[in-house]
């Protein structure tokens, strides 16, 4: 009897290695063959996420001098947590209550350089901007760049968070 035991033991712990091991297993379907790109990511390669980032982007400038509260509420996310070149930190509430009440005023933005990386549902993009500007009356025209966090949910993509940095100058060659 223990020897039955001991075999039937050896065969179980056999079939678990043989469960557990990547080769094929006689009589076992052929598991499907692993795909490159997950079902999002396959789905963000058929949109040119570079260039519609790039879209946006130019999207919130416009709004921002436009004073349009409607674009940036569409384009930025609920949860938008924004750190100013100041080093003051932001809601997507505060960003569109202070252009509306002339807080934060923006006679001018124009992006010099726009880069982006996307990582499936999400991209990062950097930004360069000239502005001419100014917060609760303080001139704040300048150069900066904004590292900017975006997400793709429900088909739509929403900037998550932004970081801005002021620069005396464009890097950019003339």
């Amino acid at each position: 009897m223990q020897r039955h035991l001991k075999l039937f033991a050896a065969g179980a712990a056999a079939l678990v290695m043989a469960a557990c091991s990547p080769g094929s297993v006689p009589g076992a379907s052929s598991p499907p063959e692993p795909t490159t790109a997950t079902p999002e990511v396959a789905s963000s390669a058929a949109e040119d996420v570079e260039a519609v980032i790039t879209q946006l982007e130019r999207d919130w400038v416009a709004a921002i001098v436009k004073k349009d509260a409607v674009t940036l509420d569409r384009l930025l996310a609920e949860e938008l947590s924004g750190t100013s070149p100041t080093a003051h930190t932001y809601t997507k509430d505060m960003a569109i209550t202070d252009l509306k009440n002339g807080i934060y005023v923006v006679t001018s933005m124009e992006l010099d350089e726009i880069s982006v990386n996307p990582y499936g549902n999400v991209a990062v993009a950097f930004t360069s901007q000239e502005e001419k500007s100014s917060y609760n009356g303080t001139d704040l025209s300048g150069h900066y760049h904004y590292t900017d966090v975006w997400v793709k949910r429900d088909g739509r993509w929403q900037a998550v968070a932004s970081h801005g940095t002021r620069y005396d100058k464009s890097h950019v060659a003339d």
